[in-house]
């Protein structure tokens, strides 16, 4: 055992004096209490910022490491009486975390002695109508004594939270080498052969001894007092420190310190820095608790030494934007708002902008908050916009568009950009872009293009409105080309279909435009197909077939455009009669193509119903009587068909 510990010391020195990492994880390994306890002293004194640094990140781990008794309180004491405040601020945060109470049920019992049987029965009715198990007995002299139990809720600290204290235990692991381990861990039946360390073992097991804390619950109860006690002293008697000292631990807490309400009162300290005076809160020996008809939701800022804090608007700004905990960023917010002239003198205009995006939504909709009527607005260039733009939190986007529209000029925005806006999903942005684009107007193709992009606008409650003003703007401004409605009919999106459908019937290039009509003949969206279907009839509707002819449809696209709409099992029910008859008409028109088409047509009949099914069989039958050559194909694709 000796040995190997002494191998052990050997290791950890050598980190040490390299200022390697490694080191905190190699001394939570070593078990030997006394020898620890002597290295407290030798640690601390080495001034070397690898070591200072080292120091601090031990102290950022939990209190688990197994013997680490000695070398915690030498730490402690040592640091406490140099007062070294970066160290008492990471023992603050330690012991902090180092007690954890739970919500338990506990069980009541009350008795009570009544004169006689009458007043014992109402009692008992009354208990028992609060929901306790009741009961009572008659006593000597004719006394009744009435009991009841109940159970209720209450914060207790968990049984078994203690570190043990047993020996280690030595043993050769399957390599030959000599391991050791805490005894009861090996008890515990914890520890698989191949591991031999706590920090080795696999995370299901660690979760099961998280519990554990050194020293027992009253020892650390104590140890968070007496590290309060020296910052409370700090704040009477060194003010000049005590800001900077409390801020450094309220950079350490995290949001897992603060993970609900209960786990809030259970860090002893930072309530009293934070929420001291709050009538909301109760401090007992053993920790915080509500005060009673008060709730957690009440909590506004409350410190003590409230006056030191006014005196340090920088800090609270920083803890503001800095602190890992919610609860810590959501004080320092109140005390920002308490004392926001001072804030502000410390706190520059660039430094509100970039806190825009703040990860915290609350953080970044304060700073907007804190722009509204911030001098100096009118003076950042467009570039510093947009910019921000692409960083804002959503919380604070409604108030950035509206300080954008009052400081910046839309001449100062290039159109490509105010596209880019335009294009947003957000809807305020869109909004912002679609309205700097109405004061401007396109003077080349290519930025008649560039307002092309716009059919692919994101925000989808105004895209409607945006793809109509870009049609009406392109037709005015640079006259009309087949390859915008293409964009438009090309685009994924139905509403911005639909604009293009209008614009193509509207306008009447478009609409006798043969080479247009043979590439939406081939759109795969049944939008489309379905409009162009109702299309064509309408072109023959009381006319003769020959009208088609100028439009000269491909058999080939036209075939595909029918299939599309007659396979269709989810839409189209009222274009399949009108593709049918179409085809029909087709056939009527060019039976050389009635190989191709009839396949089709079979699958069209038998798809339709009603009315349109028994017209487009009579058209079939005079199909077939016109043209005996087809008789026999057309019996091959109908064989259910009974002919005289």
């Amino acid at each position: 055992m000796a040995q190997q510990q002494d191998g052990r010391w050997l290791v950890v020195e050598e980190l040490l004096e390299r200022g390697d990492p490694a080191f905190v994880d190699e001394i939570r390994r070593i078990m030997d209490a006394e020898a620890l306890g002597t290295f407290a002293e030798r640690w601390y004194q080495d001034r070397r910022a690898t070591s200072r640094r080292l120091l601090l990140a031990y102290l950022d781990r939990p209190l688990n490491a197994f013997r680490h008794e000695a070398l915690i309180k030498r730490l402690f004491k040592r640091a406490e009486a140099a007062g070294d405040d970066q160290v008492m601020a990471r023992f603050l945060v330690l012991f902090d975390r180092s007690v954890r109470r739970r919500l338990v049920k506990v069980r009541r019992f009350e008795n009570r002695v009544v004169n006689n049987q009458t007043e014992a029965r109402s009692l008992e009715a009354l208990w028992r109508d609060q929901g306790n198990v009741v009961g009572s007995w008659t006593q000597r002299g004719g006394q009744v004594s009435v009991w009841r139990q109940w159970s209720e809720e209450a914060i207790r600290v968990p049984r078994g939270t203690v570190m043990p204290r047993g020996k280690t235990y030595e043993f050769y692991d399957h390599r030959g080498i000599k391991q050791s381990v805490a005894d009861w861990v090996v008890r515990l039946g914890l520890l698989p052969h191949t591991y031999y360390h706590l920090d080795d073992l696999p995370e299901s097991t660690r979760a099961r001894l998280e519990r554990f804390r050194l020293f027992s619950t009253p020892t650390r109860n104590y140890l968070r007092h007496r590290v309060w006690r020296y910052f409370r002293r700090l704040g009477k008697e060194q003010p000049e420190r005590y800001v900077p000292a409390v801020a450094e631990a309220l950079l350490h807490y995290q949001d897992g310190d603060v993970v609900d309400g209960l786990a809030l009162l259970d860090n002893w300290s930072l309530l009293h820095i934070l929420f001291h005076h709050s009538p909301a809160l109760v401090s007992r020996p053993n920790g915080w608790l509500p005060a009673s008809g008060h709730s957690l939701a009440e909590l506004e800022p409350a410190p003590i030494y409230a006056p030191l804090w006014a005196e340090a608007p920088r800090t609270l700004f920083q803890l503001m934007v800095q602190a890992p905990a919610r609860p810590v960023r959501r004080w320092a917010m109140g005390m920002v708002k308490r004392h926001q002239k001072s804030v502000e003198t410390v706190v520059s205009l660039e430094e509100w902008l970039a806190h825009l995006g703040n990860d915290d939504p609350e953080v970044a909709a304060l700073a907007a908050d804190m722009l509204r009527d911030k001098p100096g607005l009118g003076d950042i260039p467009a570039e510093r916009w947009l910019s921000l733009v692409a960083t804002v939190n959503s919380s604070a986007l409604e108030i950035l568009v509206d300080l954008m529209r009052k400081h910046l000029s839309p001449e100062a925005v290039p159109l490509d950009q105010a596209v880019g806006l335009a294009m947003s999903r957000p809807l305020p942005l869109a909004r912002l872009g679609v309205d700097w684009l109405r004061t401007k107007k396109p003077r080349t193709e290519a930025e008649g293009f560039s307002l092309l992009a716009l059919v692919e606008a994101e925000a989808e409650p105004l895209r409607p409105e945006i793809v109509h003003w870009v049609r009406e703007t392109l037709t005015e401004a640079l006259g009309f080309q087949l390859a915008w409605i293409l964009e438009y009919l090309d685009s994924r999106h139905e509403d911005v279909r639909a604009e293009g459908w209008r614009w193509f019937q509207d306008e009447p290039k478009a609409r006798d435009d043969v080479d247009l009509w043979r590439k939406l003949l081939e759109s795969p969206y049944h939008d489309i197909q379905l409009s162009l279907i109702t299309a064509l009839e309408n072109r023959v509707r009381g006319r003769s077939i020959e009208s088609l002819e100028p439009l000269a449809l491909d058999p080939e696209p036209i075939r595909l455009l029918w299939a599309s709409v007659l396979l269709n099992i989810h839409r189209g029910n009222r274009a399949k009669p009108v593709a049918v008859r179409q085809l029909l008409r087709r056939l009527g028109k060019r039976p050389d193509e009635l190989p191709l088409l009839l396949p089709l047509l079979a699958v069209a009949l038998r798809s339709t119903r009603g009315p349109e099914w028994r017209a487009g069989l009579a058209a079939l039958v005079q199909l077939v009587e016109k043209n005996h050559e087809a008789a026999s194909l057309v019996r091959g694709a109908f064989p259910e068909l009974q002919w005289a």
